[in-house]
């Protein structure tokens, strides 16, 4: 007798004969996220990783190319607050740099886009995210908030230093050495109740915690006070405590506060 006749292979769903030749799901996820600025975790460990890479050298690097090519810069760039994303992206990108910033501060790096006309801008990643888990404009980082308060105040700083050049016919000397200093080399030092000291009385005066005072990006030094009124009692509070002294820059490394 003839063989008996293989069995019938059980029917595939209309589904999924649908779906055949297609991707999956999960391979369709992972095609979107490629248009999806990175998440916060991700972005702040290549932060860290630059960093770490330009203060490994002595003196610190100035400035790193980010060659992270899974990031989308141009989705995380779009996520910032209007204006400021448009402003960031021009003409679009030709590369991301971690670089020093120009602030009051030494050693603050942030994210830089070189654009494609050669042109530059700077931006801060975190603005970028506004999530429950990171919450980062409802809570202002501590280090941030010095940056705005300091650059609040340094005109009378700056204006303090151009008093004692004029005095001295452009010749500033070292309150703790008594040496001649050039102009680039001369630190204005809050002396003898130091910076800090005021930023506390500051704050319990005004009963105000630090990451509670919100700030607005400053293409000049990073951040500013972004209540204005708030930046004028703080001016006016920084002007009744505040006293100075000449250093250099190398006393300045010495000193735990300027």
């Amino acid at each position: 007798p003839p063989p008996p006749p293989p069995p019938a292979a059980a029917a595939m769903p209309s589904a999924l004969k649908m779906r055949r030749g297609r991707p999956s799901v999960a391979e369709m996820r992972s095609q979107l996220e490629a248009f999806r600025k990175p998440p916060a975790r991700t972005m702040e460990a290549i932060f860290n990783k630059y960093f770490s890479m330009c203060m490994a050298h002595d003196p610190p690097l100035k400035e790193i190319e980010v060659n992270e090519p899974k990031v989308n810069w141009k989705a995380l760039i779009l996520s910032l607050p209007k204006p400021r994303s448009q402003e960031v992206l021009g003409c679009g990108i030709r590369k991301v740099l971690l670089a020093e910033t120009e602030c009051v501060y030494f050693g603050v790096y942030r994210f830089h886009v070189q654009r494609l006309d050669g042109s530059r801008s700077v931006f801060e990643f975190r603005d970028a995210y506004d999530d429950p888990y990171h919450a980062y404009k409802e809570k202002s980082l501590h280090h941030d908030v010095e940056t705005a308060l300091r650059a609040g105040v340094l005109p009378r700083l700056i204006q303090y230093k151009e008093m004692l050049a004029k005095d001295k016919q452009m010749e500033l000397v070292s309150h703790i050495s008594g040496l001649a200093l050039p102009w680039e080399r001369a630190v204005v030092q809050h002396f003898p109740v130091n910076f800090q000291t005021i930023v506390d009385s500051f704050l319990n005066e005004n009963q105000l915690k630090m990451e509670q005072i919100k700030l607005d990006f400053d293409e000049d030094h990073g951040y500013r006070i972004k209540d204005e009124n708030l930046l004028d009692k703080w001016r006016v509070f920084h002007h009744s405590l505040a006293n100075y002294r000449i250093i250099s820059t190398d006393e300045a490394m010495e000193q735990d506060h300027l």
